[in-house]
């Protein structure tokens, strides 16, 4: 099982569609590199990541816990990430 998986990530902005069905897990431990063209989204996908930005769909999953999943409520997304700032680093 991955230790990070993000699945169907996809985030917009007004009419321009920025991430469109990202797809990807890493190991822990594993390094992964992001690279693509200038405007290509890799900064999005780092935000939403991060919850600096908010996904439009996808879900997101870390050592098996679900830390975002856009068919959940807003509230519900912003306790369960609450709750896992605790231990991030």
């Amino acid at each position: 099982m991955a230790y990070l998986s993000i699945e169907n990530f996809c985030k917009s902005f007004g009419e321009v569609s920025v991430l469109r069905g990202i797809h990807f897990s890493a190991e822990k431990g594993e390094v992964v590199s992001i690279i693509g063209p200038s405007g290509s989204g890799k900064s999005t996908l780092l935000r939403s990541i991060n919850f600096l930005e908010t996904p439009d769909n996808g879900v997101m999953t870390l050592d098996g816990e679900k830390l975002f999943d856009a068919e959940l409520s807003q509230a519900d997304n912003e306790k369960t990430l609450r709750d896992k700032r605790l231990n991030f680093g």
